[in-house]
């Protein structure tokens, strides 16, 4: 599996080379994270990490669409702020997409066994 993140990209073999993966939070105690299988790209699954805020994204072919994770712990401000990359460029994102970092990483690791999207969270079509 490909992987890019604010360091770049890396080659991935093993489950536990993903986790590891997305430990790293080189700046703001933030990262994002990119992993596809493909030259093209698709599917992808995308994650911004902050602190213990994660969203996912997940696109797959035109027919079938991009979603967004669903978290289901709505009693945050109304949206979060997160990084793209080690300079500080914000990306503003609804609190209603906010889930665990241990959704995110069941997610990024069903995504590697499966190149599917995952089915451990729950999610919204955009």
């Amino acid at each position: 599996m490909y992987a890019n993140d604010f360091n770049g990209e890396i080659v991935i073999n093993t489950e536990s080379q993903v986790v590891e993966f997305i430990r790293n939070r080189p700046a703001f105690n933030a990262n994002q994270f990119i992993f596809t299988f493909e030259e093209i790209g698709i599917p992808q699954l995308c994650a911004f990490v902050r602190d213990d805020y994660c969203v996912l994204y997940f696109l797959d072919s035109e027919q079938k669409g991009t979603f967004a994770s669903y978290g289901e712990d709505n009693i945050r401000d109304e949206t979060i702020t997160f990084y793209e990359n080690v300079h500080g460029a914000e990306v503003v994102l609804a609190s209603t997409m906010v889930i665990t970092v241990k959704q995110m990483t069941d997610a990024c690791t069903e995504f590697f066994k499966t190149k599917t999207r995952p089915t451990c969270i729950k999610w919204m079509e955009l």
